[in-house]
């Protein structure tokens, strides 16, 4: 929705203001509607927006009534018109009730416990005026990223929606860090709070930070499993997830501008669709055309028809300007361009989309495939994830320089177990390990790329308290080994007559194609060759992969190094 950067120095600088205006404004795409600064004291917030709700009376940086507080946030509350009221039932004085100030004043109120009362996604930054301490945080899963860097040589901190823009300014070396590479290449997943570069961190999902006297401190407030409802029966859970995806369509749409949702085939935006169409809401859906397949309401959807060529072109202009190659660990990611592009040129400000399901009701074919390992084999959970990535660890292994590797296998073994699960049966294991280390990895993609089109993108199936029903429930109405997405299917069938495909078509991936574009594949082997990626690869092992045509078990590894040599060719 909008674009947040602050700078907090010792001495603030004619030359550091000047960097500040050049630095905020890479950030515009994220917010094309306003641009604003404001300085207090020694920081100096900048703010790009994009006006979704409140379009006439939203504007930040916002201070508060009291004069104490000032706040940029991006992101939805989705429930912010309910806390308003309660707000304002409690005697609370608010000059207009939009999110920010709903935000400011449960702070004012609860301190860091505002954050139990919010819904939807977020990233926000609090500074009080009077000391310049800073209170900021993301939501439960890093929807809306936030990004910090400190220089104590400098007495400079910074905070932004997208640190892309510090490395373009000069403001940080551009230094990488070899550990989160290898994390990149091989499962793709967040461990810790690292980014590429090695100054460079990220505020980790559901996680507080303050800044007290030049002391970074950081927090988490929230962990799917931790809270496990009581569910009585099938029939009662039936009813509360019905009345749920009711009030999350109808919470996750407010607007004051049109709505639209991605729409497939698939189980997880036909259940979105199929709710918004029960509860006749108006909406334009969008489809990448994926097939011949035709599904509820494909008539009435705007189809795009993939453009390979128009891919390639978007996809480079992406690459100029962002330096995050964890956007698009994955190639599935490339279709999103061309159809958020297309639904930002029908003039939408946000789309709607079923990402997350997969990750709740057990989607991804690969958990039959991890259950098998553990329960059948005797795999421990640790070795079980080792084992589903072996083609990427082994590529890590092979491609990379041998001294650079020699001990990485183990290094990841020890980040696996690193993650604190506290579920016991083994199928929640699997997906709480994916809600906590995957989700704010792949949900990164939509943010990075629909804000690359002044687009926001909202995943519904995300609402903590949808995730904490979900998470609730036995697992047999989730998945198993021969099953996935057990519930929503049913759901589907049983209220809508609606029978999904037991073959999944998925987001469409144009790797295969591109890697049959001529020029495409000479620039990639003479990047691999020249490029930055020789200070660590094994470039003629490598290089021959490419020439090949390359295999299945090395899709991947090389998708996620083409996307790392286009990033490294605009340094």
């Amino acid at each position: 929705m909008c674009g947040i950067l602050i700078f907090k120095e010792k001495n603030l600088t004619n030359k550091t203001k000047k960097i500040f205006n050049s630095t905020l404004d890479g950030l515009k795409n994220r917010g094309p509607d306003e641009l604003k600064i404001v300085q207090s004291k020694n920081i100096l917030v900048g703010f790009t927006r994009l006006s979704i709700n409140d379009i006439d009376n939203a504007s930040q940086p916002f201070k508060s009534l009291c004069g104490k507080y000032l706040i940029v946030f991006n992101g939805e509350i989705v429930n912010y018109k309910d806390l308003a009221s309660q707000l304002s039932e409690k005697k609370i004085k608010m000059r207009y009730g939009h999110e920010a100030e709903v935000i400011i004043n449960l702070f004012i109120l609860h301190g860091s416990k505002c954050l139990n009362f919010l819904r939807g996604f977020f990233a926000f930054v609090i500074i009080e005026i009077k000391s310049g301490n800073i209170f900021a945080a993301v939501d439960r899963f890093s929807i809306k990223p936030l990004y910090y860097f400190q220089n104590k040589t400098k007495n400079l901190t910074i905070i932004t929606s997208d640190f892309s823009v510090l490395i373009k300014n000069n403001l940080v070396k551009k230094e990488l860090n070899l550990s989160k590479l290898l994390d990149y290449f091989s499962l793709a997943r967040d461990f810790d709070d690292s980014t590429i570069f090695k100054d460079v961190k990220k505020l980790k999902a559901s996680t507080i930070f303050t800044l007290k006297n030049d002391q970074i401190k950081t927090f988490k407030y929230w962990q799917p499993f931790k809270r496990i409802l009581n569910i009585d029966n099938y029939k009662n859970t039936k009813n509360l997830i019905n009345n749920k995806i009711d009030e999350i369509t109808n919470l996750w749409k407010v607007a004051e501008t049109k709505i639209s949702l991605c729409l497939s085939s698939g189980v997880d935006s036909q259940i979105l669709n199929h709710f918004f169409y029960k509860n006749k809401i108006d909406l334009t859906r969008f489809t990448l055309k994926e097939s011949e397949r035709k599904f509820f309401q494909f008539d009435q959807a705007v189809k795009v028809q993939p453009d390979l060529k128009k891919i390639i072109f978007l996809l480079n202009e992406f690459t100029k300007s962002s330096y995050n190659p964890f956007p698009l660990a994955h190639s599935s990611s490339l279709s999103l361009f061309q159809l958020y592009n297309e639904i930002k040129l029908k003039k939408f400000k946000f789309t709607l989309n079923g990402e997350g399901s997969d990750e709740l009701f057990g989607g991804y074919d690969r958990y039959k495939k991890q259950l098998q390992l553990i329960k059948n084999k005797k795999f421990s959970f640790s070795k079980m994830i080792i084992e589903i990535y072996k083609n990427e660890i082994n590529n890590v292994k092979n491609n990379f320089k041998k001294s650079l590797v020699a001990n990485y296998e183990k290094d990841l073994l020890k980040k696996v177990k690193g993650v604190t699960l506290q579920s016991t049966k083994t199928e929640n294991k699997i997906l709480e390990f994916d809600q906590i280390s995957w989700i704010p990895v792949l949900i990164q993609r939509h943010d990075f790329i629909g804000m690359h089109y002044g687009l926001e993108v909202r995943p519904p199936f995300l609402d903590h308290e949808f995730v904490e029903l979900i998470n609730s429930l036995p697992i047999n109405m989730k998945y198993n080994l021969y099953n996935t997405k057990i519930f929503l299917r049913n759901l589907l069938k049983e209220k809508f007559n609606y029978n999904t495909k037991k073959i999944k078509i998925g987001t469409p991936s144009f790797f295969r194609e591109v890697m049959s574009n001529k020029k495409e594949i000479n620039n990639f082997k003479e990047s691999v060759f020249y490029g930055e990626c020789r200070k660590f690869l094994n470039s003629e092992r490598t290089i021959k992969k490419i020439k090949s045509g390359y295999k299945n078990e090395d899709s991947i590894f090389l998708w996620r190094l083409y996307i790392l040599n286009k990033i490294f060719y605009n340094f």
